[in-house]
């Protein structure tokens, strides 16, 4: 499980998994920084792209840590991993791959393919994923 998490980043560390039907759950965590003081922690939900014939769910411990910077006026700052954006609910390969699946496809047709095989999302999120990666090109 561990390899699996390495893809994403290697700063993540693998606690446990659950798995429950065809949806599997991977408790982990990221390397703490030893200099920084943790404010607070938060489970986060994400969701990634297949691990064999499950469906992924990452629950990662998102920590908060006490700004040093002495020029922010901010109190604390979030941890941030590069593999999902700074509010995203899913890893940025699994909207690549909706991006992908969605050029061959309709909305909807996708939105149902996606459903049984990979993970939960909506044809309004799909529209959203396609609308946004159109705008950057």
């Amino acid at each position: 499980m561990q390899e699996y998490l390495n893809e994403l980043s290697p700063k993540l560390l693998f606690i446990r998994k659950e798995t429950t039907g065809d949806k599997i759950r991977i408790f982990c965590e990221s390397e703490s920084d030893k200099l920084r003081k943790v404010h607070s922690r938060v489970i986060r939900v994400v969701k990634d792209i297949n691990y064999g014939k499950y469906k992924v769910e990452l629950h990662i411990l998102w920590k908060k840590y006490f700004n040093d910077d002495p020029t922010s006026s901010k109190i604390t700052v979030t941890e941030e991993l590069d593999f999902v954006s700074h509010r995203g609910r899913r890893t940025k390969r699994l909207d690549e791959y909706i991006c992908l699946a969605q050029k061959e496809m309709s909305a909807i047709g996708c939105e149902r393919m996606i459903r049984q095989c990979i993970a939960d999302v909506s044809d309004s999120t799909i529209l959203r994923l396609v609308k946004k990666t159109t705008k950057n090109i």
